[in-house]
């Protein structure tokens, strides 16, 4: 049984039992936001990270979120990302790939990764190209934020 509490400068805070509640919780929160960017857009774009989120996300991959999502309009993208080869283990790409992207109708080119075969400032290079192109022919669209990098 999850507790809620809702403050409104800092939307709201969900406070689970257990894994599984977050599981469940997290893949309902992002099938809805799925959803409602294709009906908005006709894509839905979402940057990964590595650490615990793909297990987490897991729960996507069983159903009814793996028949109800419309995985042809998703785009993915990498929050964070090492220099390693693809198929290291140290690879966010790897676990994303072997906890969730295998599992569901993702287009391959769909998923944006670091070219893995370049110096990391050519990759970083090549990653912003890509992005810059997705946004600039409106594949996927950029909110403005305040960049700090800048």
């Amino acid at each position: 049984m999850a507790l809620s509490e809702v403050n409104n400068d800092r939307g709201e805070l969900r406070i689970l039992e257990n894994l599984d509640e977050l599981r469940t919780d997290l893949a309902d929160y992002i099938a809805e936001l799925s959803e409602a960017a294709v009906k908005e857009r006709g894509v839905f774009a979402i940057a990964l990270s590595g650490g615990s989120l793909i297990d987490l996300m897991g729960k996507l991959c069983e159903a009814p979120y793996n028949k109800t999502v419309d995985w042809a309009k998703w785009y993915i993208f990498w929050a964070d990302e090492r220099v390693v080869a693809k198929n290291h283990s140290d690879s966010n790409y790897k676990l994303a790939k072997d906890g969730l992207l295998s599992k569901v109708p993702i287009v391959p080119s769909h998923v944006h990764s670091i070219n893995d075969s370049v110096s990391a400032e050519e990759a970083a290079d090549e990653y912003m190209f890509v992005i810059r192109q997705l946004v600039k022919t409106r594949m996927v669209r950029a909110k403005q934020r305040r960049c700090i990098w800048q």
